[in-house]
């Protein structure tokens, strides 16, 4: 009888991003009974035919080249989309499996095997072992994974070097010639159409060595070495600003494939001895890392000639620097007394990070950096040629049980955690986006330490059945982040009951209540008396850098509340039921305390907008989750089954648009500055919904056949709307949330994964098992965020005057648009409702135009595994 694993939350959402056909590949690899799992003799060899085909229709504004910004028409092309996002689907000879092993070599004790996964192609894998039963095991295993981000992008620029990157210098000429008004038509005009199609990836593989050895019984050594290497290259967005800017008058930025050249290194060595009522263990712990390519250095392909401090000609970017962090790790368990069993683990860590710094910049026009006279371009003006990054851990775990009474076990437990950051703190002069005067700054190195009590009993009160419940203290302490000090207590509570045999049912509950001793946003400082304000200060009328109710969840008090259930039936040997639920909810809207003492909200009682508000940042964080699954066995040889899960998550926050102030201004003298009228609030919804269902039919000894269907699919929202008051037209409370400014809804975004598979296997004898599969997969996409990206996004004409429009401006997006004020009002686009394709503050921006459209495809194989 078939039965899914019922799947966890993380699982759910990764099936929507994971490559296609990987849930259902996990389960064809399962599918085979007992009988045929075992394997013959030596092994066995799955090998034959694969080809795939299909299309990829998601862009039909891309695909007809007609559209602004588009550039020539794009090849969709199936296998370097999202269907081949992580995997390497071919059309072609294809060996699906391998198995070899042999035992008692020479007549000995000695064995050697081989697996194999998909072998030849990008994402393949191999396994070989060789060994000694009981006495050593030699292992070494090869991994591909490949990882394709997108085929609609393209690009003018071309790499020179491994770090360099050129744009066309008569091109570069043209742009930076070109008026403002005739920016757009330009870049339409001569940059666009000569962009070359490039598929942005990587490849990565990863091999490890593997040795362990038994000097004796109680006691074995260990080795394993792990090398991965990441190449080839992936979207990086850049700026050259002090800004995230790029209009026609201020600011240059640019997509570019980011060169990923670097080897993670991971080596583990260690020995372990243990005895009837004890045991230790101790072992080093290596991590590596070294990037090949330390920078990215790119033209400015709005500027040729005459370098000034905001004008750059290039710009400079660095990437990750080498690092190292090494362990030592000691653990140990005895028995304390016959009914008390003790453990702890003790492991010490360094992490270092010493690579040399780059200069602040590459613009040789900056000059005033360090002393305020010296030239930020080179490496002497820095306060040291690099950071020499310390970071020292230690982790530390004790736990104690005792089972003295025969139905009770409790269980106490102490968990200690130190990151102390050694970091030398320097005093810089940064550059920002190689294109504003210097700045200073200083490093910050962060830190914290957290300790952890828990104290748990259970009580066993029937047959598989029991009830646990227990208090968890965390205690964090923090350097250098708002909430210095915090105490969350933490009460759960959860049970299994068996009533009979065939029924399951297993409930828990946790509730956390966590509250920071104070908060204090270290950017919430009066700049005239540098005194902190915090959030329930009323008298200081300065505008801070941070609003001073603005929190961060990851400190602020907190409220969590969690429940889970889950109930197995099995009514008979044919039919076997299961249904779960869950919910996680979080709530960061605490009154008083670290937070607000009184509610936020500008508009109060009958003319509230919203429910009380005390902080700025997430309010709610809640998460919802149930499903079933059943399987039925209509006889010995047909099975049914079906599945079906549904997770939701609500988030909702709270912000407010603020206006730094002119000079002699205040927050009551300025006209809506950093006024509660100019709140606005934006709810998350997501809902994710997985559901198959199929047969497993066996037509005798011989053959067997299956068939299924499933479908995952989710859909985001992001409802936003103001929160103030739009009649206030003047003052310190004048209404702001206007055009550009608006508090509007994002357009949904949709996700959608459909997949049908029939499969015939037929065993012709011992030996031979013929197999055929067809495979129909379709993926549906649309996402804001990437749906509408072309090469070039910079400009927007006027608000259509009639149809056709006259007043459109030459090589920029007519917008459907009717209205713009007192917010934006959106009539039906042919590809993205109520969305204008386009900013002005991207006019002197060139994109990758990044997107993975929509796809249908068809995938047929036939294999013979062959048993020897």
């Amino acid at each position: 009888m078939r039965k899914f694993t019922r799947p966890t939350g993380i699982t759910l959402l990764s099936l929507l991003f994971l490559p296609a056909g990987l849930f259902a590949q996990e389960k064809q690899d399962k599918e085979k009974d007992k009988a045929e799992d075992k394997i013959a003799d030596h092994g066995f060899i799955d090998f034959g035919l694969r080809y795939a085909w299909g299309e990829v229709y998601g862009r039909p504004d891309l695909q007809s080249g007609q559209c602004l910004g588009c550039g020539t028409p794009f090849d969709s092309v199936l296998k370097t989309s999202k269907f081949n996002e992580y995997r390497d689907v071919r059309n072609g000879f294809y060996v699906r499996r391998l198995d070899l092993r042999y035992d008692n070599i020479l007549k000995s004790k000695n064995y050697v095997a081989l697996q194999s996964q998909r072998t030849l192609y990008r994402d393949q894998s191999y396994l070989g072992t060789f060994g000694n039963y009981g006495k050593f095991r030699m292992q070494f295993r090869y991994d591909e994974i490949p990882h394709t981000y997108s085929n609609t992008t393209r690009t003018l620029f071309t790499r020179t070097s491994s770090w360099t990157w050129a744009f066309p210098a008569l091109i570069r000429q043209s742009l930076q010639a070109s008026t403002a008004a005739n920016l757009p038509s330009t870049i339409n005009t001569q940059v666009v159409p000569q962009s070359n199609f490039i598929t942005p990836s990587i490849i990565r593989k990863a091999g490890t060595a593997l040795i362990s050895y038994n000097l004796k019984p109680a006691w074995a050594l260990n080795l394993s070495f792990w090398r991965e290497s990441q190449r080839g290259n992936r979207p990086i967005g850049l700026i050259m600003n002090s800004s995230p800017s790029a209009s026609a008058t201020a600011g240059f930025g640019v997509e570019l494939p980011e060169s990923i050249n670097y080897f993670n290194n991971l080596l583990k060595f260690g020995t372990e001895y243990g005895r009837h009522s004890w045991g230790i263990q101790a072992a080093y712990i290596g991590s590596f890392f070294q990037n090949d390519t330390t920078q990215m250095i790119w033209d400015n392909p709005f500027r040729l000639t005459n370098e000034t401090i905001t004008t750059p000609l290039s710009g400079r970017m660095s990437l990750y620097p080498d690092n190292k962090a090494q362990y030592l790790s000691f653990a140990a368990g005895t028995d304390v007394t016959k009914y008390m069993h003790f453990t702890a683990s003790v492991s010490p860590g360094w992490l270092r990070q010493d690579a040399p710094f780059l200069p602040y910049t590459i613009n040789t026009a900056i000059n005033t950096c360090g002393t305020g006279t010296q030239a930020c371009n080179s490496v002497a003006v820095l306060p040291a040629a690099s950071l020499g990054g310390d970071k020292r851990t230690l982790a530390m775990n004790y736990t104690l049980v005792t089972t003295a009474w025969k139905k009770f076990e409790f269980k106490t437990s102490y968990r200690h955690y130190d990151y102390n950051n050694n970091t030398p703190i320097f005093n810089f002069t940064p550059v920002e986006g190689d294109a504003a005067a210097p700045t200073t700054a200083s490093n910050t190195a962060f830190g914290f330490n957290r300790k952890n009590v828990e104290a748990t009993g259970i009580w066993y009160f029937a047959k598989k059945s029991s009830l646990k419940a227990g208090y968890e203290g965390e205690w964090m302490d923090r350097s250098f982040r708002d909430a210095a000090h915090s105490l969350e207590n933490s009460f759960f509570v959860s049970g299994d009951w068996v009533p009979f045999k065939d029924l399951l049912i297993r409930l828990s509950y946790r509730h956390s209540d966590r509250k920071p001793d104070v908060y204090q946003d270290d950017n919430a400082v009066d700049p005239v008396s540098g005194a902190d304000v915090t959030c329930a200060d009323t008298t200081t009328v300065s505008f801070t850098s941070d609003q001073r109710c603005s929190r961060r969840f990851d400190e602020a008090a907190r409220l969590r509340n969690r429940g889970d259930g889950l109930v197995q039936y099995s009514p008979s040997d044919k039919l076997t039921l299961s249904a779960f639920g869950g919910t996680l909810q979080d709530d960061f809207n605490r009154l008083g305390g670290t937070n607000s003492p009184v509610p936020l909200n500008f508009l109060t009682g009958a003319a509230a907008t919203t429910s009380p508000y005390y902080l700025y940042g997430v309010l709610k964080d809640i998460s919802y989750n149930y499903g079933f699954d059943a399987d039925y066995a209509l006889s010995t040889q047909v099975s049914l089954f079906a599945e079906y899960s549904h997770e939701r998550y609500y988030k909702r926050i709270i912000s407010r648009n603020r206006t730094p102030l002119n000079a002699g201004q205040t927050i009551l003298t300025c006209n809506g500055c950093d006024s509660a009228n100019n709140d606005w609030e934006s709810l998350t919804k997501e809902p994710v919904d997985i559901f198959s269902l199929g047969t497993d039919l066996y037509l005798g000894k011989k053959a067997y056949f299956t068939t299924y269907y499933s479908l995952s699919a989710t859909k985001g929202n992001v409802l936003t709307h103001p929160l103030g008051s739009p009649t206030i037209t003047s003052g310190p409370n004048q209404f702001t949330l206007l055009g550009t400014n608006s508090a509007t809804d994002y357009p949904e975004t949709v996700n959608r994964l459909h997949e049908v598979v029939v499969m015939f296997r037929y065993k012709l004898g011992e030996n031979l098992i013929p197999r055929i599969e067809y495979r129909y997969q379709q993926w549906d996409n649309k996402d804001y965020q990437t749906s509408p990206m072309t090469q070039y996004m910079g400009c927007v004409s006027p608000i259509p005057n009639g149809n056709p429009p006259t007043n459109s401006v030459p090589g920029c997006t007519t917008p459907f648009l009717n209205a713009n004020s007192p917010n934006p009002v959106g009539a039906p686009s042919p590809f993205y409702p109520y969305f204008v394709v386009g900013d002005p503050s991207s006019a002197r921006y060139l994109f990758l135009g990044v997107d993975q459209p929509s796809y249908h495809a068809h995938t047929l194989t036939a294999t013979l595994e062959y048993r020897f």
